[in-house]
């Protein structure tokens, strides 16, 4: 396999340069666009990966070619889609608001509870100590 030249492009990063297109026959370049560039044996293959585009980046002090990845911005979906999730998102509102509202009127259940043993006990108190009064 023949040589790939590689145009460099500025990447604001010291020392690293994107790749900014690829040639296959360098052997077609004028010396001055051969300036813009490397030439290399091979091109590293990206991984592929879910919800990322790969860019390729040169190292000019290690003479390493790398990639970077970044999240693909997904496209916006149809009013239909957007309708659908939306009520997905709602019923399980809708269900979650169920749990908690049994929740508390469990809670509001066991506090009238409480309030009435306290009462209980308070009166029984009263009770008590009224009678130490009278004896």
């Amino acid at each position: 396999m023949g040589k790939i030249f590689l145009f460099l492009q500025d990447a604001n990063e010291p020392n690293i340069q994107r790749i900014g297109a690829y040639h296959y026959a360098p052997e077609l370049l004028t010396e001055e666009e051969l300036k813009l560039g490397i030439l290399v044996d091979e091109v590293p293959q990206a991984e592929n990966i879910p919800g990322k585009s790969a860019d390729l980046f040169y190292n000019i002090d290690t003479q390493e070619l790398f990639y970077k990845y970044f999240d693909i911005e997904l496209p916006p979906t149809s009013p239909e889609q957007q309708i659908k999730d939306l009520q997905k998102e709602l019923n399980a509102v809708k269900t979650e608001n169920k749990t908690l509202m049994l929740a508390l009127a469990e809670s509001a259940e066991a506090q009238q509870q409480d309030n009435l043993e306290n009462q209980l006990a308070i009166a029984e108190l009263a009770e008590l100590i009224a009678n130490k009064e009278v004896l």
